[in-house]
């Protein structure tokens, strides 16, 4: 064979290849549940109204919803073009900024596992991750003994609304100051100016009207968790006894919903200044705009909890969104059962997810007045969602990363959780309370084949006092302790590098804090290995650096895979052909 048909022969299998590829990407893309008519569609910055309009004519887009505060465009797809071939045109387009499908999330509920004994009348008794026997709880009568929470405290419930008049919630719903009082409940006008009429009680995003009645069940349940009230000889309790708990409904009677309604609810809750965001759903693909979305809570000063998901997946390896992005203000939750294991059905992440709370079998409020046992991440976050809601009545002046130290930095570490959580262990919301000082959100390094060095260590701390002295301790092979003085970078974070170090090496080091008291916290102990064998806390292979990157990098990632294979094809195939030649 002459070596141009050799060529044009190599040539036609990368061709081929490449089709492939690009097929595939197409096909992962749309492979989560999305809305089949509906897009979201972003422009940049810099290009004019009319402009704006006339791309929209050119791809027959029609707009359903603007979301002004991040720049998005909720839109219609003309009737039967193909999602693909739209994403596509818009994407060519050079006035847009991103355009990918409106994805559709759901709940992370599981069934119930039977119970040994199960009582007729639910009591304090039954909350097991509250408090039980083998102490896999989260210590909440001892968090009682401190605080029990407060109305001041907002927490929007971004699930499938809430029932409001439930006997165990009715006390602790949130009330709209200004769509309440004066008769403005039901006049028909939107008196606060914020766009909804009569949200006096929140919002229905599924049907667009004020309305946040749960058909569903779920919403009701994680309300239940939150802020049931306290010490009112009824029900169950909810981890904060006093709260105002605020339902956004975005997901339908069946627990679905889609990008739009997300964003919509996020907005709407940071807009009225919600402390906290408890999101017990996902399965969407990634969304730039639901980031865009999270961004903005977090720019508004919310914290932004989220479940992990129920798959049993290795979240490093395998995304679950929302509480995949790499936003300051997401904290991500596994859920754990009452013998201090992590639950069978739960995601984990050595990376991505942040502690575990309970999970299993947990006790809550049905609509109705009624009570149920549920399990999934979807219990699990909310007890973190209350324990922050504590957390902020105790220190009102707290910000959402400072809740986040006290939470990650205080968990009873457990051999469990170690390489499955960046914390290491399940939420102890009495050890959160605590004064003094406290280190969380440490940098968890994997294994890595980099000799060179330095290993990057952060640290964030909190205390009521001043942080005076932050340290890094580290031993290499069991050896004699070192330590590194970390240096300030930023209010009360700190950095320090661990030097390079040669391969089969084992590293093991932990932050020590002291502040102007004369008060030493620490935080949990790490390790990481250099070495090219494969292996390691999650079976990872080596290779790469001592860092976590971004997995909104997902699709830059692909695309270099891509093109990786190609050259590789393309190598494998001129040898090939210069081996024949020979």
């Amino acid at each position: 064979m002459s070596l141009f048909k050799h060529f044009i022969f190599r040539m036609t299998l990368l061709a081929a290849f490449a089709f492939a590829c690009f097929t595939q990407a197409q096909g992962q893309e749309l492979k989560a549940a999305h809305a089949g008519g509906e897009i979201l569609i972003k422009y940049k910055p810099s290009i004019a109204a009319l402009q704006v309009q006339t791309s929209l004519d050119r791809a027959g887009l029609k707009v359903l919803h603007r979301f002004e505060a991040i720049g998005v465009l909720h839109c219609e797809i003309p009737a039967g073009a193909r999602l693909l071939n739209v994403l596509e045109m818009c994407r060519n387009d050079a006035d847009v900024l991103y355009a990918e499908p409106n994805y559709t999330y759901h709940t992370f509920e599981m069934n119930p596992e039977p119970l040994p004994l199960r009582p007729d009348d639910p009591r304090f008794a039954e909350l097991w991750g509250m408090n039980n026997s083998n102490d896999a709880d989260i210590d909440a009568p001892e968090a009682w003994d401190k605080q029990t929470g407060s109305t001041d405290v907002l927490v929007a419930i971004i699930d499938t609304g809430v029932d409001y008049n439930h006997e165990d919630l009715k006390a602790n719903m949130w009330r709209n100051p200004g769509e309440t009082g004066d008769g403005k409940e039901d006049n028909n006008i939107d008196d606060d100016g914020n766009g909804y009429v009569d949200d006096y009680r929140g919002w229905n995003f599924v049907f667009n009207r004020d309305d946040p009645m749960d058909d569903h069940g779920h919403g009701t349940h994680v309300a239940g968790t939150i802020g049931a009230i306290g010490n009112n000889g009824k029900g169950v309790v909810g981890v904060s006894w006093s709260v105002s708990l605020m339902p956004l409904k975005f997901l339908d009677r069946n627990g679905s919903g889609q990008t739009s309604g997300a964003i919509m609810a996020i907005i709407y809750a940071a807009d009225k200044g919600a402390d906290i965001l408890s999101n017990s759903w996902g399965g969407g693909g990634f969304s730039q705009a639901l980031k865009d979305a999270i961004e903005y809570a977090r720019d508004k000063g919310s914290l932004f909890v989220a479940a992990a998901g129920n798959d049993g997946q290795n979240n490093d390896k395998s995304t679950n969104y929302p509480s995949n992005y790499d936003v300051e203000n997401v904290i991500a939750i596994a859920a754990s059962d009452r013998n201090d294991k992590m639950a069978g059905f739960s995601n984990y992440g050595r990376q991505q997810v942040d502690l575990a709370a309970p999970g299993v079998n947990i006790l809550s409020c049905k609509p109705r007045d009624f009570y149920q046992l549920l399990s999934g991440t979807s219990m699990a976050t909310p007890h973190v969602s209350g324990a922050a809601a504590l957390l902020k009545a105790e220190y009102p002046n707290s910000t959402y990363r400072q809740l986040m130290i006290r939470l990650t930095g205080t968990v009873d570490v457990k051999s469990a959780f170690a390489s499955k959580t960046s914390s290491g262990g399940r939420m102890n919301v009495a050890k959160a309370l605590a004064t003094g000082p406290i280190v969380g959100l440490v940098t968890h390094l994997d294994d890595t084949q980099n000799t060179s060095g330095p290993y990057s260590i952060s640290a964030e701390t909190v205390d009521d006092g001043q942080i005076t002295e932050a340290n890094l301790m580290y031993s290499v092979n069991n050896g004699a302790t070192q330590t590194v003085v970390m240096q300030s970078s930023g209010q009360d974070k700190f950095q320090a590098g661990i030097p390079g170090q040669p391969l089969e090496t084992t590293i093991n080091y932990f932050v020590e804090i002291k502040d102007n008291a004369g008060n030493v916290a620490n935080s949990q102990n790490f390790q990481f290995r250099v070495t090219s064998k494969p292996g390691g806390g999650d079976g990872k292979c080596c290779g790469g650096t001592a860092v976590s990157l971004d997995d909104s990098a997902g699709k830059t990632s692909q695309a270099a895979m891509t093109v990786a294979n190609l050259l590789m094809l393309a190598a494998l195939m001129w040898g090939v052909g210069r081996k024949r030649k020979k």
